[in-house]
């Protein structure tokens, strides 16, 4: 049977274009329906307004991306969604000056939940899907605005077996033997396993082979984590709508196809669990303790910035578990000390962001010994409290990060942890709440020791003659190659050195640019020795006053080398120096002094500079013996592009063929046009001045279609046949 379309192109009055089809019918009764084996199709990104009237599904509605929006006044008696099919939204906008609108039939949103008026009223029919490509979201819902009823959320996982930190962001929830357990019902890409000893119908728990817990709650008290030995509780613990959802670590193998017990097999899947979705303000009270952690859940299916979120005597900090790390997943932390709202991340090649996304959880740390909260609202417009307890920082803050990878026999690199120092005046050389201690992994750990704490960031006052970082590296496994990724930020004129203790060399560590540095963890006990590992830093010479600036340029194929001396005197000359790397320095070519007394600019060019990166110094000798330099300037020079001549586009049309020279000589090109039997079409000649670009060859006639050949003479006489191809 035919099935009629209704394509929705742009934003129109929407009335007027229905007369035109029988899908779509407003009766006296206010609806719009879709009849059966009928088809309403929104293309691309248009509007659909349902003004004071029910939208009526018993057939099938594609929503592209647009969104469909229910407005008026009048209650949901009229303001409905209804019919015998289930509706997928890509955006539901309620935005109703009165009353509500209810969806009496079964509704699924895929990217934005909007309330911006009025009542939603659920009755337990719809769903927030999630998938691999975006998950929806509840927009923060306007005042004296709610959304009442029980709603599904769904959290997509990908294909990898990980731990993960999760939470339901729903209230009066079902339990999770229903929830993530799909009431022990196989169903291909839908929920999960959860398993653990002595499983039984009695407490829930899934068979695995090795029976393991494999779903666990944090214990602010023992700061551990408890086993979840019965799953027919409650997903969320409360039901109050006030922070009622749990957070959880737990780990995912895949759907509940039993093939997923094999280590070796994992499939994407999606956790859904079904309760009142939480709105308006949110409280968690957290840990009292000095220094405590509470495991909190994101309460909205929603994204949250984390810096908008009130925090009560709690760190401007937090940890999550990132699956993609390592094995089975492991720690990041994110913290603000400056309140900037940028976040500093632990493991620099994380994803994480400051936004908890729906669905996730995260850990928190408390200030001070007494009352502590975070708050949500729906806004995320919140103040951060407690900020004096941390210095003033200032502007001048070195960084060295140290990334923990994982090497595969094929060369792959897997990021497995991950730790990081800061340096500036305004830190403590105490360990104190500008430390980050290190959350332990399940598989390797990085981190730096200071007074007998591991910390994931450590921080500390500007870098003075002989500090040293001390690693901590545990967890390791025999056999296995392993990397130091190691960057720097704002550590020019820093030396710094890597030191084995194992292989007992010493590496000079760049400060401008990654450095990479591989080793392997094999039989011996002193290859796997948690302090292996340990950075030296030493400061160079300070510069000289009298050098007030140093720049570079790309100038065509050379870079202009230029610096500015104030005052100059008793300078017996100045070299410039290039490297490829930032660390390794070879003179360039020698400046002589004019030793004025005042200010002289000097210049010179690098004729061969490098492909790629090329960093640039000025070595100061001073008559006295004395050799100090200047800051270092940094240019990336492209690689050339290869000479090259092509026809574009070929076919060629309307009689033009466009010559395309990359990287040539300029002058006059004689150019010579031969049909299939060797026939001369056209000769002429083209002068081009610049090395690359289009030369327009306009033919006497169209050509007709077959195969020519077009001969191209260059300036240098060098000959080159290129095929033409006529339509």
């Amino acid at each position: 049977m035919k099935t009629n379309n209704f394509n929705l192109r742009s934003k129109r009055n929407l009335v007027t274009t229905f007369a035109f089809f029988t899908v779509i019918s407003v009766s006296s009764a206010q609806q719009i329906t879709i009849n059966e084996r009928s088809s309403l199709v929104m293309n691309g990104n248009v509007s659909l307004v349902v003004n004071n009237a029910s939208l009526v599904n018993n057939g099938q509605f594609a929503a592209g991306k647009g969104e469909v929006k229910f407005t008026g006044y009048n209650d949901s008696t009229v303001s409905n969604l209804k019919g015998s099919s289930q509706t997928v939204f890509y955006d539901l906008t309620i935005s109703k000056a009165a009353h509500g609108v209810a969806l009496k039939s079964a509704a699924a949103v895929r990217n934005t939940l909007n309330i911006q008026g009025g009542n939603l009223y659920t009755n337990n029919n719809i769903t927030l899907k999630s998938d691999a490509v975006s998950t929806a979201r509840v927009a923060p819902i306007a005042s004296g605005s709610s959304i009442t009823g029980r709603a599904t959320v769904e959290r997509f996982i990908p294909a990898r077996r990980a731990w993960r930190m999760l939470t339901a962001p729903v209230s009066s929830s079902n339990t999770i033997f229903e929830a993530w357990q799909n009431a022990g019902v196989y169903q291909e890409g839908i929920n999960t396993f959860i398993t653990g000893p002595a499983p039984s119908q009695a407490n829930g728990l899934d068979v695995s082979p090795q029976n393991n817990y494999s779903l666990k709650t944090w214990n602010s008290a023992t700061l551990s984590f408890t086993n979840i030995a019965n799953t027919h509780v409650p997903l969320s613990a409360g039901t109050n709508g006030n922070a009622d959802n749990t957070g959880y670590f737990i780990f995912v193998r895949g759907d509940r196809n039993t093939s997923n017990f094999s280590t070796a097999v994992c499939n994407e899947t999606t956790l859904s669990s079904n309760g009142n979705l939480q709105q308006g303000t949110q409280t968690f009270t957290v840990s009292p303790a000095n220094g405590g952690y509470t495991l909190v859940g994101n309460p909205y299916a929603s994204p949250v910035n984390f810096s908008d979120v009130t925090k009560n005597n709690v760190v401007n900090r937090f940890y999550v578990w990132d699956p993609s790390l390592n094995t089975v997943g492991g720690y990041v932390m994110l913290d603000d000390l400056s309140n900037s709202g940028t976040y500093i991340k632990s493991v620099s090649s994380s994803n994480q962001t400051k936004e908890i996304q729906s669905g996730q959880a995260m850990m928190i740390q408390t200030l001070s010994a007494g009352p502590a909260s975070v708050v949500f609202n729906e806004n995320n417009k919140a103040t951060l409290n407690n900020t004096a307890v941390f210095r003033p920082i200032s502007n001048h803050t070195q960084k060295l990060s140290i990334d923990l990878n994982i090497i595969h026999a094929d060369g792959t690199a897997l990021a497995a942890d991950g730790t990081f120092a800061e340096f500036n005046e305004g830190f403590s050389s105490a360990v104190d709440y500008a430390d980050a201690l290190k959350f332990v992994n399940v598989n390797e750990c990085v981190a730096l020791v200071r007074n007998n704490t591991t910390l994931t960031a450590e921080r500390r006052p500007l870098i003075e003659n002989n500090d040293s970082l001390f690693i901590k590296l545990w967890k390791t496994t025999v056999g296995t190659n392993y990397q130091f990724t190691i960057n720097p930020a704002g550590m020019e004129g820093i030396s710094i050195l890597l030191n084995d203790n194992y292989t007992g060399i010493s590496t000079t560590v760049s400060a401008l640019e990654s450095t990479l540095y591989n080793f392997n963890v094999d039989a011996n006990p002193a290859s796997s020795a948690a302090n292996r590992f340990y950075i030296t830093l030493n400061p160079f010479v300070v510069l000289p006053v009298t050098i007030s600036s140093i720049k570079a340029a790309i100038q065509n194929n050379t870079v202009a080398i230029n610096w500015t001396v104030e005052a100059e005197t008793n300078i017996e000359k100045y070299e410039v120096e290039r490297s490829s790397d930032g660390t390794n320095f070879e003179g360039l070519v020698v400046v002589l002094p004019q030793n004025t007394g005042s200010s002289n600019n000097y210049k010179t060019p690098d004729v061969t500079p490098l492909v790629g990166a090329n960093f640039y110094r000025i070595k100061v000798y001073e008559k006295n013996g004395e050799v100090k330099y200047s800051a270092v300037v940094k240019v990336m020079m492209a690689k050339k592009a290869a000479a090259a001549m092509s026809i574009y586009p070929n076919p060629v049309t309307n009689g033009v063929i466009n010559l395309q020279l990359t990287n040539q000589p300029g002058g006059t090109y004689k150019l010579s046009l031969t049909n299939a039997i060797g026939q001369v079409i056209f000769t002429g000649s083209k002068i081009m001045n610049s090395t690359t670009g289009t030369v327009q060859i306009n033919l006497p006639s169209a050509l007709q279609s077959g195969m020519y050949q077009l001969e191209v003479i260059s300036p240098a006489n060098e000959k080159q046949v290129l095929q033409v191809i006529a339509e």
